[in-house]
């Protein structure tokens, strides 16, 4: 069985694709703003609700197979329910996009295409082609999905404590190997995309998510552990600062960048779980973070072809709104416009074309249960 509904995880998810949002729409178009610097600091690490996703991803499908592993439909019952979620919507972007950017498919279009169509439009970046307007998000679904053609395999095989292990030693290593790309002359954007790269995220979630069904999941357990972590992180942080690790491109700033965010996402998950419903919590159980989540599928794929088509209607209707507005106010109208505008698609998908396949994938969902957690060691 699976474990019911979290409100909190909802709060993670919401706040993971307004990350993204920011940053796209942020840079969707020059308009000559220069913010302070703490404000540019987080309108240009949207990226990071990228890793954010990464380690919410990892824990659910891993609570998800773990809880189903013995079951005797467990695999197609599981890539059934993928597909019922991922495609429907992914596959009417492509269409979308393929009727408006026709025009542009000369060979290197219709491989980004046909890439994008396989779930391998991060492996665009091998072949020099750049992605579409509209594909550009994708590269993430595509390391999920490539996880995801083993992962199962893993857990249907081995132990609940081997499988903790291995995501561990993906953590590890992953660092080392990126930091070794880098080392030979592989591209920082290569890095950052290519799926045998980036899935230490994914481990991050696993590990959580084989964390919270043992006996060690107690509030006392959950701070040592996050902190702990924390403290390895921050430690390394210092002691390799005056080598770089905070340059974006440098060797040990792209080696290590994913694994500081998606150890603080780790922690902040973990301790989130462990005081599930408190006050301290109150914030990712929000209406509007709840709401934005269970867009947010829709919104991660959209938003970017929005803001491009924003751009686009004020160039053909000739409308100057830097000039009219100011910079800051152009930016503020392409952030209240883009946004609205996405919303309003992402509630249209989920009732018109999400929904009937959530409805069916429903059908072959198991019974949940309850998150328990214990209150002292």
């Amino acid at each position: 069985m699976g474990i019911k509904h979290i409100p909190e995880l909802d709060g993670f998810r919401g706040v993971a694709v307004l990350m993204v949002m920011i940053e796209h729409i942020y840079e969707s178009a020059p308009t000559g703003v220069t913010p302070s610097k703490p404000l540019e600091f987080v309108l240009t690490h949207g990226w990071l609700g990228v890793d954010l996703f990464f380690v919410l991803s990892g824990f659910l499908i891993t609570g998800i197979l773990l809880d189903e592993r013995e079951r005797p439909d467990y695999f197609r019952g599981f890539y059934r329910r993928r597909a019922l979620r991922i495609l429907p919507l992914a596959f009417t972007c492509l269409i979308v996009y393929a009727l408006i950017y026709h025009h542009q498919y000369d060979g290197a279009f219709a491989l980004d295409f046909l890439l994008t169509l396989f779930f391998c439009a991060n492996l665009n970046i091998l072949f020099g082609v750049l992605p579409l307007p509209g594909t550009g998000v994708m590269w993430s679904l595509a390391v999920e999905e490539h996880f995801y053609l083993l992962w199962p395999v893993a857990i249907r095989r081995l132990s609940r404590y081997t499988i903790g292990a291995l995501a561990i030693a993906i953590i590890l290593l992953s660092p080392v190997i990126r930091g070794l790309a880098m080392h030979y002359g592989v591209r920082a954007q290569s890095v950052y995309q290519l799926s045998w790269f980036r899935f230490d995220g994914l481990a991050m979630g696993a590990i959580l998510a084989v964390f919270v069904r043992t006996q060690y999941f107690t509030i006392r357990n959950t701070w040592v552990a996050a902190l702990g972590w924390l403290g390895v992180i921050l430690i390394a942080t210092a002691l390799l600062e005056p080598y770089g690790v905070f340059e974006p491109k440098s060797t040990l700033g792209v080696a290590l960048r994913y694994t500081q965010a998606q150890a603080l996402f780790g922690a902040a998950m973990a301790v989130a779980l462990v005081h599930g419903g408190s006050r301290g919590t109150a914030f990712l159980r929000s209406r509007f973070l709840g709401w934005v989540a269970a867009l947010s599928y829709c919104l991660y794929l959209i938003h970017m072809p929005v803001a491009h088509l924003y751009v686009w209607f004020l160039h053909q209707a000739g409308i100057h709104d830097i000039r009219a507005l100011g910079s800051a106010g152009a930016l503020g109208l392409r952030y209240v416009a883009v946004s609205s505008m996405s919303l309003a698609l992402a509630v249209l998908s989920g009732k018109y074309l999400e929904g009937p396949f959530r409805r069916m994938r429903g059908r072959w969902s198991p019974p949940r249960m309850d998150l328990v957690r214990r209150e002292t060691s």
